[in-house]
């Protein structure tokens, strides 16, 4: 808690997302010299969920569909980086609901997490009044540059007040100290709100008289945040309070909440703040890009690993809307967020399947089942973080500080109930670990069996580099020094899509197909394309058996497309000097206002006709490799499988007969 607390001081040095994984360590200490730890009720939920964690190291490296194949060791450490978080959350979970009262009361948690509220405020004040703020931390001096180029492990460790985005149409301030992003500041300071309610309504001491003016202040970031996440989770939670307030007859705080909720209304409607709120409900801005993105990773998932998922997240080929598309400087948002991001509901559906994504909701939909009715304070605080929580799934990635929020709120609930099982476990628990270890081993084997009977194949990659159709067409200087602003253009340049598709057309593939021995049809199905982001290069790769040569195979497909390329220019430079052709016998040779005119057309049509560039070249052809059949979703997947089915075949088992072999036994 102490670490919480000290979130101020760990931003400043750059180890606010670690300190918390830190902290783990002394409690799984504490937690191993007690005599007797309980887990709370559904852990069984939970520990299911870890294990599909843990599983998705076997499909870490595996080719997701519509993803870049660009598996490293970055991969491998954000994967560990999530790892981490889980397990933190975890052990805080077990160690406050196994910490007794009088050794953690529940106030001081309450006011730990409600000052957390008070310097997310801070931040925000902070971010909108100097956005430009940036600071060099020790853990930036102190990383080697190697890490420090990578984007996320950059964005973890540094600290900056505030995100500047173009949300409105002008650069606006989006505040985010002292998180690493402006969504984890919106789901801390929301679910820190609970807390700090319920700090104040159980203070006897005059700081509770605070909570007002804090509450005032703590609007005006939470409006010009632009966060409609945030907005709504507070909505919600608003409403959630007056429903409680009336069904619980609390008549004196009801009117107090309603009379707070119309003045902060009229306040904030009479203010600038009103056309903030207004000009963002209009402008939906990334809603459009979202939802691609989330039918995207559904798609994906499902097609490629849907029991196991992923195991994390994969960058996009491309653009929704060019495969060579990406953010530039000017454009960052043209970009495309990694499939599984952009809400941790995607991230756990992507990167574990539609089972871990059951068993992840099904612990905290339990969880609240348990809380819902609000019986005690610990038990209202619990239900509006879970909510809230739940509510935030889709749109905010709340692995972090935000899930070790919620996991203090269920600790504290369990904790009241003194519920729970023992990890003390049955004298048969090795015939239930080998039981389920062993029709896992059996599902992994039916797995890789699967894909035994499977020929591995052969792929070659060849790199193309496009001469734009522009300067293909170009006109030249002389013409270009007497162009009036009012003559002929060039026609427009053809995108690197339409140069795909080219790539893909009926003729390039039939004779590509004579040169290698293979049908039309078959061929395209075994070219893939890519292109690097914002460039005039195509990387054409041709995945064949191994009776065929793929670099061959590949080479041919890229001669072909030159060639047929060569000819599709060839008809755009014909009609180009036709129609110059025909604009200059319509001048009047002998007006010499239509000089300069004769002159860009004469010269534009002697360049045109004597000066033809390359339409491309092939600049490398990769060596065929082995492309083997991919094991590691059928493996994982049986395993996976496997191993619920022991786990089932256990927990099915008739008492009797247990009862029976264990009397024989002794």
């Amino acid at each position: 808690m102490i670490g919480i607390a000290g979130l101020p001081l760990w931003w400043l040095l750059g180890v606010a997302s670690l300190v918390p994984l830190a902290l783990a360590v002394p409690l799984c200490w504490d937690l191993r010299s007690r005599r007797r730890v309980s887990l709370p009720p559904h852990a069984g939920w939970w520990l299911l969920f870890l294990l599909w964690v843990l599983l998705g190291l076997g499909t870490l490296w595996a080719a997701a569909p519509q993803a870049v194949d660009d598996g490293g060791t970055g991969r491998l450490l954000v994967f560990g980086y999530r790892l981490a978080w889980y397990l933190s959350c975890t052990v805080l979970l077990v160690w406050i609901g196994n910490t007794p009262a009088d050794r953690l009361p529940d106030r001081v948690v309450h006011r730990i997490l409600a000052w957390v509220f008070v310097v997310a405020v801070a931040g925000g004040l902070l971010g909108l009044l100097a956005p430009d703020l940036a600071i060099t931390t020790l853990a930036e001096r102190m990383l080697p540059g190697g890490l420090r180029s990578n984007g996320f492990v950059s964005t973890l460790v540094s600290a900056e007040t505030a995100d500047i985005q173009k949300v409105l149409g002008d650069p606006e301030p989006r505040p985010k100290a002292p998180f690493p992003f402006t969504n984890t500041w919106g789901s801390v300071i929301s679910l820190t709100l609970v807390f700090f309610v319920a700090a104040a309504v159980t203070s006897r001491s005059r700081a509770r008289w605070l909570a007002g003016p804090v509450l005032a202040v703590a609007a005006v970031p939470v409006v010009l945040s632009l966060n409609r996440g945030l907005w709504l989770a507070l909505g919600v939670g608003a409403l959630g309070l007056l429903v409680l307030l009336a069904l619980r007859r609390h008549h004196a705080a009801l009117a107090a909440l309603i009379a707070v909720v119309v003045v902060g209304g009229i306040a904030v409607t009479s203010t600038s703040l009103g056309d903030t709120v207004s000009s963002r409900l209009d402008n939906p801005h990334s809603n459009e890009r979202r939802s691609q993105l989330l039918v995207t990773t559904v798609d994906s998932m499902t097609r490629g690993s849907p029991v196991v998922g992923f195991g994390s997240t994969r960058d996009v080929a491309g653009t929704f809307t060019s495969i060579a598309g990406g953010a530039t400087p000017s454009c960052p948002a043209c970009g495309v967020p990694p499939l599984g991001t952009q809400g941790q509901l995607w991230l756990v559906l992507f990167s574990q399947g539609w089972i871990g994504t059951l068993f992840f909701l099904a612990f905290f939909v339990l969880a609240l089942r348990r809380t819902w009715r609000c019986r005690t304070l610990n038990q209202t605080v619990a239900t509006f973080v879970l909510v809230i929580f739940l509510l935030q799934l889709t749109v905010y990635d709340t692995l972090g500080l935000p899930m070790m929020i919620v996991m203090t709120a269920v600790a504290l609930a369990w904790r009241e109930e003194r519920s729970g099982t023992s990890l003390r476990r049955p004298s048969g628990r090795a015939l239930v670990a080998a039981a389920a270890v062993a029709v896992a081993v059996l599902g992994g084997a039916v797995g890789a069996a699967a894909t035994r009977g499977e020929d591995s194949h052969v792929a070659s990659t060849v790199t193309v580099a496009l001469t734009p159709s522009p300067t293909y067409l170009d006109v030249g200087d002389v013409a270009r020094e007497a162009d009036s602003g009012t003559l002929v253009r060039p026609p427009d340049p053809a995108t690197i899509d339409t140069e795909a598709a080219l790539l893909r057309s009926e003729s390039a593939m039939e004779r590509a197909g004579q040169r290698v021995g293979l049908a039309p049809a078959t061929l395209r199905a075994d070219i893939g394309v890519a292109a690097p982001p914002l460039s005039t290069v195509l990387d054409l790769t041709v995945t064949t058996s191994r009776r065929t040569d793929a670099a061959a195979a590949a080479l041919a497909v890229a001669e072909e497309y030159l060639a047929e390329r060569s000819r599709f220019l060839e008809t755009r430079r014909t009609d180009l000097v036709a129609r110059l052709g025909e604009r200059l016998a319509a001048v009047d040779p002998g007006d010499p206002a239509w000089a300069a005119t004769r002159t860009y057309l004469r010269a534009a049509i002697d360049h045109l006709t004597t000066h033809r560039p390359e339409v491309g070249s092939v600049i490398r052809v990769g060596p065929a490799r082995v492309v083997g059949t991919e094991r590691g979703v059928p493996v994982t997947s049986g395993l996976a499988v496997g191993g619920l089915a022991g786990l089932a075949l256990v927990r099915i088992r008739p008492p009797r007969r247990q009862w029976r072999w264990r009397r024989w036994r002794r």
